[in-house]
């Protein structure tokens, strides 16, 4: 999903979660020239307001402004509560009385119309967004000029939604001309700057230009790194995001480098046996299979493994059952068809019933489903092979040839988006192994 900038630093949802008048009265010390620190397509990344002194033209305080701020206040609770009708009803009376109270091209009024732009983006309601953010965007462009960061944070919403709607050239020029507003503004070592060049390497890889994906993400990352934030959840999905592009160019050996990197920050970060080390140890293992390091891939799975057997819960067996995979394809490949069968065998008791549950239930992302499925069809196309006369061997292989069918089915009543073709495109690599 795309989270996009909030243009207003006053009270938008992206905001503290508190709703008292006072607390939307110190946020207007930004109104007039702050912007949203980047969440784009960075979904856990918070926004932030920046700070300078109140505006000494701002409108004296009177029932509407007062009004807006409690408006704004509630409908942003009440999204947080996901109770988007009642949200609605108060952000669009926040809306009429910013109009009244600071007058209709103010940069409140901006603030209150990007609130709905966002509320219209969380329903995917992209024509509506759309408007709104438009709107916000011209009010912003009268109230500052085109040389302000807040028009570039304006740009960089209308370019998500753009994004969002299957539009990846009208988004890409969009980012790019708020990555002209902000590098004018804010300069090239600013963290706003670095999230739109994220999102343009994003826009590039969904329109099959990968390496030139490559190219924007290690400036990106670069800029994260030069203004101290290496360590931070953000430039840590970038670089995740960059080891993903690298592996789909089959640039295995930079993509090592880069998953390298990334697991000694995880532990930097975490400790040596957290959770989170899990996933990086077998991101880097997958890697060095490529590259036929067997030994010290299967040192890190077995590590994987390891911190996955202590946690509880579907995901954490789900996440061992994946582990099991690999370590079954090394065993494979040293021609131990004894522990190969095993990990396969212990994979299977976890995805077999996981699967069947992923068709059934609807509440799952889609997703999350084709992944369930698609590594049950692995482990059972990987029995197949290793024995094909055993008992259960066609059960699992008719079962998964079954699933893969109703997800595929599923997937394209979705939409034809980029990420609905991977998709498609990983169910039927999975059911060429069976």
């Amino acid at each position: 999903h795309l989270h996009h900038h909030r243009v207003s630093p006053t009270t938008s949802m992206s905001m503290s979660s508190s709703s008292s008048i006072s607390s939307s009265s110190m946020m207007l010390t930004a109104v007039l020239a702050g912007v949203g620190v980047g969440c784009g397509m960075d979904s856990s990344a918070r926004c932030e307001a920046a700070t300078t002194g109140p505006d000494p033209n701002a409108p004296t305080s009177n029932k509407s402004t007062a009004q807006w701020r409690i408006y704004t206040d509630i409908g942003r609770g009440l999204v947080q509560e996901k109770k988007l009708d009642e949200a609605r009803r108060y952000l669009e009376r926040a809306l009429v009385e910013a109009k009244k109270g600071f007058g209709e091209d103010d940069a409140h009024v901006a603030a209150a119309l990007n609130n709905l732009a966002e509320l219209n983006r969380i329903e995917s309601k992209w024509s509506e967004s759309e408007r709104f953010f438009s709107e916000s965007l011209e009010i912003l462009r009268k109230a500052y000029g085109e040389n302000h960061p807040a028009v570039g944070t304006a740009l960089h919403n209308l370019a998500g939604c753009r994004l969002a709607q299957g539009d990846a050239d009208g988004a890409y020029a969009l980012y790019a001309k708020s990555l002209e507003r902000k590098e004018a503004t804010l300069g090239t070592n600013h963290p706003e700057y670095a999230t739109t060049l994220y999102h343009m390497a994003e826009v590039l890889s969904r329109s099959d230009r990968k390496q030139d994906a490559v190219v924007l993400l290690e400036r990106s990352i670069k800029v994260s790194e030069e203004i101290g934030a290496a360590h931070t959840d953000a430039c840590l999905r970038r670089m995740k995001r960059l080891a993903q592009l690298l592996w789909d160019c089959e640039n295995y050996e930079h993509a090592e480098r880069i998953r390298r990197r990334i697991l000694s920050t995880m532990e930097h970060m975490n400790g040596e046996e957290h959770v989170k080390i899990a996933g990086p140890c077998e991101s880097l293992a997958t890697v060095l299979m490529k590259l036929d390091q067997l030994d010290e891939a299967a040192a890190l799975l077995e590590r994987a493994a390891r911190i996955l057997s202590k946690v509880r819960g579907d995901g954490g067996a789900l996440a061992l059952a994946s582990t099991r995979l690999n370590l079954a394809d090394i065993a494979i490949r040293r021609d131990n068809v004894k522990e190969a069968l095993k990990f396969a065998r212990q994979a299977l008791d976890v995805l077999a019933p996981s699967a069947l549950d992923a068709i059934r239930r609807d509440a799952l992302r889609v997703d999350i489903r084709v992944g369930v499925v698609t590594q049950y069809a692995r482990a059972a196309a990987l029995l197949a092979k290793l024995s094909p006369d055993a008992p259960s061997t066609s059960r699992h292989v008719d079962d998964a040839r079954q699933y893969l069918d109703e997800i595929e089915k599923l997937v394209t009543t979705v939409s034809s988006s980029t990420p609905t073709r991977a998709s498609l495109e990983t169910i039927r690599v999975a059911r060429r192994a069976l």
